[in-house]
């Protein structure tokens, strides 16, 4: 009888040790799964954190009537890829903005097509600071990651048009992310990511040398 119960103290041991190991996995397994995300989850922050980047805006005159590219677009109608990467490399120390990237990538077969960002070809804008890490489905676990060591994290998402926008993930409140936006509707400042009410689809982050 002695034995038998020395037993099951055993296997209660084991599950006792089993049950923490598989909660935590399936966790860490539901942060990190990647695909498209609703913008609202992940680690809940206690008051709201911030990273402090500088906005671009693509309708900024100094450069919205700047042909995008060797497309038929303006920085100002579809730059705003080109100004979410600006504001990165901005922010890791370059001495950058809209159009002074748009020109580097250009000369530097910096353009898929007409207009579609090589991601890795802004990361060597001189003076080369930011080294192109990620570009793909976007996972919480990735984006949290990145705005803990304060590495502002570039979303792509797909308006109710159909076209694609991409904007610039600086920081969170509880469980909602903060949004710098070079469209127009950044122009009122940083705002909660659900006042778009669309899903994340994508994500780009560089991380700085």
């Amino acid at each position: 009888m002695h034995q038998m119960y020395s037993s099951t103290k055993v296997i209660l041991g084991k599950q006792n040790t089993l049950l923490p190991i598989l909660l935590l996995s399936t966790i860490l397994t539901l942060w990190f799964w990647r695909g498209s995300i609703s913008g609202h989850g992940g680690i809940p922050i206690l008051g709201r954190m911030e990273i402090p980047v500088n906005p671009f805006f693509q309708q900024d005159p100094l450069w919205s009537q700047e042909q995008l590219g060797t497309s038929n677009d303006t920085i100002g109608s579809a730059g705003c890829a080109l100004s979410a990467a600006a504001m990165v490399l901005r922010f890791y120390g370059d001495d950058v903005d809209p159009k002074k990237l748009n020109n580097y990538l250009i000369e530097h077969n910096g353009y898929e097509g007409d207009a579609w960002i090589k991601w890795e070809v802004a990361a060597t804008f001189p003076p080369n600071k930011a080294i192109h890490r990620y570009e793909d489905y976007p996972s919480y676990g990735l984006i949290d990651w990145n705005l803990l060591w304060g590495n502002p994290v570039i979303i792509r998402i797909r308006r109710p048009t159909g076209k694609t926008h991409f904007l610039l993930l600086v920081g969170k409140e509880g469980l909602d992310y903060l949004v710098l936006d070079p469209g127009e509707k950044g122009r009122n400042g940083i705002y909660p990511f659900y006042e778009l009410r669309t899903p994340i689809e994508a994500l780009r982050f560089y991380q700085k040398k």
